[in-house]
């Protein structure tokens, strides 16, 4: 399976435009505490664009869906950057103490395009 990414569908951290200064979920996607089995994925959603800024995306983890939750990682994709539909744009692992549920916001800017889709992936084990 090389050269391959195994995508989750339907368990997005955050699908929207990178056009404007916030992005956010509100949705806790469930981890199911896998031990390092899973990372978060950020593709490009058409052509995207990143000539505005950097953008960060902080990854947060909680015990249970509707709790409280604390920063985990960020992952970032550099200011200056263009994507074709569908590219992986940055990739993080999901610690071995990931707690039961995650979820995510990124920090964007008006001079950035196109969309974001971020969302977990298997590792191969």
């Amino acid at each position: 399976m090389m050269n391959n990414i195994l995508k989750v569908y339907g368990e997005d951290l955050i699908n929207g435009a990178l056009n404007a200064a916030a992005v956010a979920s509100d949705k806790a996607v469930a981890v199911g505490e896998t031990q390092g089995a899973l990372c978060v994925n950020v593709f490009a959603k058409g052509a995207v664009s990143t000539a505005g800024a950097a953008v960060e995306i902080t990854l947060k983890d909680g015990e249970s869906e509707t709790g409280s939750f604390a920063e985990l990682q960020t992952i970032t994709v550099a200011r200056g950057k263009t994507f074709k539909d569908g590219e992986l744009m940055a990739t993080a692992t999901l610690p071995a103490g990931t707690k039961a549920y995650v979820m995510a916001s990124a920090v964007s800017a008006a001079g950035n395009s196109g969309e974001m889709r971020v969302t977990l992936g298997y590792l191969a084990r």
